[in-house]
């Protein structure tokens, strides 16, 4: 029996690879917009977060060193510190630590806490990324929460 060109041929056609990258590129088309627009979200989730930890650090160095200690956003709301002894020696003992690119904290720019871990002044901190918004609420008792919000437009 004869065989003719291409029975046992293996492989992929220029036809098929085309077809591939086209249904590809269809896909890559569709999602590329919608994680374009969920980086701010991400930007301010991720600062917020980082503010929420220091928040936290900075009230455990206060009850462990039993000296007050401060959380400082510094001008333009791109970084922050934590300062002991504020009130004395105004040592940095964290910082300046940036903030993630495209966010900006506002608000009470000195946070204290006492020895025992409360809050002077409390209240509360904003950070915003292109119209997405967290805020970081302080009580007087040093308690932190994280309150979720779009900015309204």
């Amino acid at each position: 029996m004869r065989r003719g060109v291409g029975q046992d041929a293996r492989g992929v056609t220029l036809v098929e690879l085309a077809m591939v990258l086209a249904v590809l590129a269809a896909g890559i088309g569709a999602v590329v917009p919608t994680v374009g627009r969920a980086l701010p979200a991400y930007r301010a989730g991720g600062a917020a977060e980082d503010l929420y930890g220091a928040l936290h650090l900075t009230q455990a160095r206060a009850r462990a060193t039993g000296v007050m200690h401060a959380f400082v956003i510094d001008r333009g709301g791109r970084s922050f510190r934590i300062v002991e002894d504020p009130a004395g020696a105004e040592r940095t003992v964290v910082g300046p630590t940036p903030l993630v690119d495209g966010a900006v904290a506002s608000g009470n720019t000195t946070i204290r806490f006492s020895p025992k871990g409360f809050a002077v002044p409390f209240g509360t901190i904003t950070v915003r990324s292109e119209g997405e918004t967290r805020r970081l609420v302080v009580n007087i008792l040093g308690r932190v929460r994280m309150d979720y919000g779009k900015t309204p437009r």
